[in-house]
């Protein structure tokens, strides 16, 4: 038998989900923490993939009380001794860590794919192109794979 990584709850009825959300936090335990060298249960971990032609940052911490996976920051995250994780093409955070950020930098533009478990899953662009670097948030239950270097 072959086992999936990929969310498998895309088309989930409403309640259906409700019910699969508190069975995986029911298994999953306390709900993981963004401090840095913490650890988390899947599929409540947030997990950056590069599948991209580029490497760039994964950080630990997004360091505010707002914002949602998507959103953007171009203050550098600072907090709690925050570590910094280097992505080559082809490979992407730990599942069993937390990675809340990644980086966009100056001049660059990236094609993202985000999953949100369960089924709520999106695209989006971030053209910095003659803009300053920003910080990318990748919530809890989320995972962002980085499809694209170029716009």
């Amino acid at each position: 038998m072959t086992v999936s990584t990929k969310p498998v709850l895309k088309h989930v009825s409403t309640a259906a989900t409700g019910v699969a959300i508190a069975t995986a936090a029911t298994l999953a335990g306390p709900a993981p923490t963004a401090s840095a060298g913490g650890s988390c249960h899947p599929p409540l971990c947030s997990q950056t993939w590069n599948d991209s032609g580029k490497g760039f940052y994964a950080l630990k911490n997004w360091c505010k009380s707002t914002g949602s996976t998507g959103s953007y920051t171009i203050k550098k995250p600072t907090c709690n001794n925050q570590k910094r994780n280097w992505l080559r093409p082809g490979e992407r955070t730990k599942g069993t860590q937390d990675w809340d950020v990644f980086q966009v930098k100056k001049g660059r533009c990236f094609k993202v794919d985000f999953q949100l478990t369960p089924g709520r899953d999106f695209s989006k662009k971030y053209n910095r192109k003659d803009k300053k670097t920003i910080y990318v948030k990748v919530a809890n239950n989320a995972f962002a794979k980085v499809r694209s270097s170029t716009c």
